[in-house]
């Protein structure tokens, strides 16, 4: 936790002044180390490190959302150049399929010179359009490689701080935070789109919550197997029907002992 130098100097001077009285100080920490200050400037303390952890997750968004704004420029500034070169592709084949409806033989035994230059000027457009579209082709490759950089780039700050804001935070949990959108028919491609850490905070929380529920169900019908349960009672072994028990009345246990002894005469 940050905090402001005017406080670390109050304690320094509160410290200064003798040994602390432990009622009216706590402890408190600061980069890694424990200081005991007097119990007023804790809440201070703690109202400077609060202010100054919001204003750095402030500043990681705003970055982030710098960095997605650049991106988005630059791929509307891509796709205005793309359409255009496109656009000058389709003219050239164009022209291409005018040369298609020319009768060269005929034009040249009419106008030899002519055909010659015609000829000259299809090739030269030809060369040209295959000039161009190898041009394009590898422009476009260029784009997709350097947009998949960026990706990975914005995933990687996203995961810095993700692993400072979420405890545990690693890939087996981003794994599991993708099949959990997966069951929601979100793709792994949409996913990789996700730059901003807010996004998949929600994500997270929403798995946690759904886990929790899950538990709680589990604990839930385990207890109401339990309840419904019939009682197993144990008083020995079974006796068949008019045999003798224990736990028979002094009378009824007479009678049936009579009715024993007759039989086994």
């Amino acid at each position: 936790m940050d905090a402001d130098p005017r406080l670390l100097a109050q304690v320094a001077e509160a410290q200064a002044l003798g040994e602390p009285d432990d009622d009216d100080h706590e402890e408190v920490e600061h980069d890694g180390q424990v200081y005991r200050i007097p119990r007023a400037l804790k809440g201070a303390f703690l109202m400077h490190g609060d202010y100054t952890r919001k204003t750095q997750e402030l500043g990681e968004h705003r970055r982030a959302l710098e960095a997605q704004r650049r991106a988005h420029a630059e791929e509307v500034e891509l796709a205005h150049a793309d359409i255009g070169d496109r656009a000058r592709l389709h003219l050239l084949d164009q022209q291409l399929e005018e040369y298609q409806g020319v009768d060269w033989e005929t034009f040249g035994q009419a106008d030899p010179q002519g055909a010659q230059e015609l000829w000259a000027e299809f090739i030269q457009t030809q060369q040209a359009r295959d000039q161009f579209a190898w041009s394009l082709t590898h422009k476009t490759e260029r784009g997709r490689l350097e947009a998949q950089r960026r990706a990975a780039e914005q995933l990687a700050e996203t995961g810095r701080v993700l692993s400072q804001e979420i405890d545990g935070w690693s890939p087996e949990v981003a794994a599991k935070l993708v099949e959990y959108a997966g069951a929601f028919g979100v793709t792994l491609e949409e996913l990789r789109e996700i730059a901003d850490p807010r996004l998949w905070k929600i994500l997270h929380r929403a798995h946690l919550g759904e886990q929790l529920e899950k538990q709680q169900a589990s604990a839930k019908t385990l207890a109401q197997s339990q309840a419904v349960r019939p009682a197993i009672s144990v008083t020995g072994a079974a006796v068949p029907g008019g045999g003798v028990r224990d736990e028979m009345a002094t009378g009824e246990w007479i009678r049936r002992r009579n009715e024993q002894a007759l039989k086994g005469r």
